[in-house]
C-alpha cells in the first residue's frame, strides 16, 4: 500500500511539473514597420507560426507609379542587427535557385504580397517519394535582437534601397 501511495504520489508531482513547464513567446516592436516614398510603399511584418514563434515575414509592396517596378531578390538582404546576414528565400526558390532568386515585378499601381524567411534559418527537407507535394525548405525561429530587410526595387535604371526593421524579443511566461 504505501508503495502504490507512492507511485500515485510520484505521477501527481510529474503531472504538476509538466503543466508547468514555461512557454517562450516570440514577440515584434513594432509589431510591423512601413516605409511610403513617391516610388512604392511597403510593409515589413514578423509571422508567427503555430509554436509561437517567428520564423518568417510578410512584405507587402504598392507600386506608386505609373510604370512598373522590380523587387531585386539578389540584392535585397536579410539584416540581423543592422548587418547583412544572407538572402531571403519564399516560395518557388529550392536549393538550385537559392543563391540567385528570381526578380518579382510589379505593374503599375499595384500591390504584391510575399512570404519570405532568412536563407540561413532554413532547414532542407529530401525530396522524399510520397512528399513531392511538400515545400522543400522548413523556416526556423529568427533571433532575439532586430530583424530587418534592406529592400532593392528599380525601375527605368534606378535603384531604390529602403531598410525595414523590428525588434524581436522572446518572452518566457
Amino acid at each position: 500500500m504505501k508503495k502504490l501511495l507512492l507511485l500515485g504520489f510520484t505521477l501527481l508531482l510529474l503531472v504538476a511539473f509538466s503543466s508547468c513547464a514555461p512557454t517562450r513567446i516570440w514577440t515584434s516592436t513594432p509589431a510591423f514597420e512601413t516605409v511610403q516614398n513617391p516610388q512604392f510603399s511597403a510593409q515589413f511584418m514578423p509571422l508567427r507560426n503555430d509554436k509561437n514563434f517567428i520564423n518568417q515575414f510578410r512584405l507587402v509592396i504598392t507600386n506608386r507609379t505609373g510604370s512598373e517596378i522590380e523587387i531585386d531578390w539578389q540584392s535585397t538582404r536579410y539584416l540581423l542587427n543592422g548587418r547583412p546576414h544572407g538572402h531571403f528565400i519564399f516560395e518557388g526558390v529550392d536549393a538550385d535557385t537559392v543563391n540567385n532568386p528570381p526578380s518579382d515585378f510589379i505593374p503599375a499601381d499595384d500591390t504584391f504580397l510575399k512570404i519570405i524567411a532568412p536563407v540561413r534559418l532554413v532547414a532542407w527537407q529530401a525530396f522524399t517519394p510520397g512528399f513531392r507535394d511538400k515545400p522543400s525548405f522548413s523556416a526556423g525561429p529568427v533571433p532575439e535582437g532586430e530583424n530587418g530587410i534592406d529592400l532593392v526595387i528599380k525601375q527605368n535604371d534606378k535603384v531604390y534601397r529602403t531598410r525595414m526593421a523590428v525588434v524581436i524579443k522572446v518572452v518566457v511566461k
